[in-house]
């Protein structure tokens, strides 16, 4: 004999509204506040830039002065397909979450890889000579926000627009182009970071 009350199973509130299907909006935009405040201050510790006095908004890389100091430049198109590779991992392995989730998890993502990309450690790894256009001394306040909205564009793309196998080889085009342009990217810098090239 069974006793309906003896198999009701306890249920628990999910913390910060996260349950089957993510973040509700407004836990969302708190962690996205959280991680926009933590790059504020950290570039504020830095005692980084926040922008360049230029006038410009893109960054030619034969002009390495300007290096990751004016808001766009040829390694914003690897933040945006990092959005776009990332949010579409995430739909594979996470179906259930939500837009917001979503848009979560890839703002503090690219918020991590700022935070780490600053570190000094970081860019010693990549010890440029000065003069090489992919000579990097840190990015301004201004270049970092562009970079975590430019990986938001990346998973919103991503996200309504395209179907995998076309992130996929957007993620490979956008590569091949900015490693032939630049002499960089993900697989080049992965390398160098690792004293193979």
């Amino acid at each position: 004999m069974t006793d309906d009350s003896a198999s009701t199973t306890l249920t628990r509130r999910p913390l910060l509204g996260w349950g089957g299907t993510g973040l509700a909006p407004g836990p969302a935009f708190l962690v996205i506040a959280l991680a926009v405040a933590a790059k504020l201050v950290f570039f504020a510790v830095l005692d980084r830039p926040l922008g360049c006095d230029c006038g410009r908004i893109w960054a030619m890389p034969d002009n390495p002065a300007s290096n990751s100091l004016i808001m766009l430049d040829p390694y914003s198109l690897l933040h945006l397909v990092f959005g776009a590779l990332l949010v579409t991992w995430l739909a594979w392995m996470r179906p259930g979450w939500g837009t917001w989730t979503l848009i979560a998890v890839v703002v503090t993502g690219s918020t991590l890889w700022e935070l780490a990309e600053n570190l000094p450690q970081s860019i010693q790894l990549f010890n440029y000579d000065t003069g090489d256009p992919r000579d990097y001394r840190g990015d301004s306040l201004l270049n970092a926000m562009a970079d975590t909205a430019a990986a938001a564009l990346g998973a919103w793309i991503a996200w309504r627009l395209l179907p995998v196998w076309a992130v996929l080889a957007l993620a490979l085009a956008v590569e091949l182009i900015v490693s032939l342009w630049i002499g960089d990217g993900f697989v080049m810098a992965t390398l160098r970071a690792v004293q193979m090239i």
